[in-house]
């Protein structure tokens, strides 16, 4: 039996940038997305990931965006976020407003004899 983990070796996390989070509630058009992403990129900004879902009422759409970089242009950021048409409000969290957590999950294709192995690894 064998493990494989995509883990960052712990000498490599040192080196990254503090991952910012951004909530950015939006009216649900065409374009909005693209106009958002315009504003990091002339920023320098590279958004690491990315979530968009619909709201409650269908009109509405909650953009969840991770960037990676300089905090002090942040919030000019927000700022310009929030002056475009389709987007109500921004804001970012921080850690003292936000719960991080991680899910796994796991596939295991073992034998009767290797599966209790398997699941105290887990």
């Amino acid at each position: 039996m064998s493990i494989v983990t995509t883990d960052i070796p712990p000498e490599d996390v040192a080196h990254l940038d503090p991952v910012h989070t951004l909530s950015v509630f939006v009216n649900n058009k065409a374009g909005v997305l693209m106009r958002i992403c315009q504003v990091f990129a002339r920023r320098g900004y590279n958004i690491d990931s990315l979530v968009v879902s619909q709201g409650r009422d269908k009109q509405f759409s909650r953009m969840t965006i991770g960037i990676s970089g300089d905090p002090d242009g942040l919030e000019q950021i927000i700022l310009q976020v929030t002056k475009l048409v389709d987007v109500i409000h921004c804001v970012e969290h921080t850690k003292d407003d936000s719960v991080d957590k991680e899910l796994l999950l796991v596939k295991v294709l073992a034998g009767k004899d290797d599966r209790t192995e398997a699941l105290q690894i887990i």
